[in-house]
């Protein structure tokens, strides 16, 4: 693992930023992704050419395994920071896995927000997001996924990966996503939910705001199968039969395009789906750019 996670970010693929001239090169605007609740940068290294610099954000605190005491919210403005070291200005594209989507949501809003914000950020590409806002507890029972590890991975390897699973889950949990302008309310049956779902930290946030950023674009890569779950369903699964994977009960109209790709959640980016995911991901870069 230590060859992902030396530094950060991590040139995946293209060329770094030169000493001095115009960065990026016409055409070719950088993509930076975002780990997902693993913590690592290891899947994007699989992915195929895209014809552009291609960053990776690994978590600082995975070998320490240490608790972001600020949740989301902090780590999305230390991944800004990281971000900016290596694309300090002009347009860029951010996105990611998993917990990589909800991150880059979070980055989005504070490049928003920032006034004294250089980026210009023409788009998220979220991978297989799903959003955290359940409205209605799914038909059948959320059963623990069963990671299927490698022979060669270390035990250590594997400790650590569970504990940034963990605290992933945690922070989801407790975060309040952000509030854009013009945010519409939920609908009266969503607002009368009973008590558990009010302990969701983002009930009381759903109202009509008229200040704040509009959110940007934001693409969607769908996986189209279902996670195998003995006696239940995956978490990730909860939104499956949803193609908007649940979007729509945070913001309406926040997902522009939707791109299926073939696996399920834990599967787009193993040897037999990569290279349609490459395929889903160059074509999101393009529509953002066009």
């Amino acid at each position: 693992m230590g060859t992902f996670l030396e530094i950060n970010p991590d040139l995946i693929q293209g060329h770094a930023k030169p000493m001095d001239g115009p960065y990026p090169a016409e055409g070719e605007t950088p993509l930076v992704l975002i780990h997902d609740g693993g913590g690592t940068t290891y899947s994007y290294h699989l992915i195929g050419d895209l014809g552009r610099p291609v960053y990776g954000i690994f978590n600082p605190n995975y070998e320490t395994g240490r608790k972001w005491e600020g949740g989301i919210p902090e780590m999305a403005r230390h991944y800004l920071t990281l971000i900016k070291s290596v694309v300090p200005r002009g347009k860029i594209i951010i996105g990611g896995w998993s917990l990589g989507g909800l991150l880059s949501l979070e980055v989005a809003y504070l490049i928003a927000t920032d006034p004294g914000n250089t980026l210009d950020l023409l788009g998220v590409v979220m991978v297989d997001s799903v959003c955290p806002i359940v409205v209605r507890p799914p038909p059948v029972p959320i059963v623990p996924r069963t990671i299927k590890w490698s022979d060669h991975t270390k035990q250590e390897t594997r400790d650590r990966v569970l504990r940034c699973f963990d605290l992933a889950r945690e922070m989801v949990a407790e975060w309040k996503m952000p509030q854009w302008k013009d945010e519409v309310s939920a609908t009266r049956e969503q607002e009368n939910r009973n008590g558990e779902d009010r302990a969701n930290p983002n009930f009381n946030q759903r109202k009509t705001i008229s200040t704040g950023p509009r959110p940007p674009r934001i693409i969607l890569l769908r996986a189209m199968d279902i996670v195998p779950a003995e006696g239940g369903i995956a978490a990730v699964d909860t939104h499956r039969e949803d193609r908007l994977l649940g979007w729509e009960q945070y913001r309406k109209g926040l997902i522009t395009t939707v791109m299926d790709v073939p696996g399920h959640h834990y599967s787009v980016f193993e040897l037999d789906n990569v290279d349609v995911t490459t395929e889903a991901l160059n074509k999101a870069c393009l529509e953002l750019e066009a």
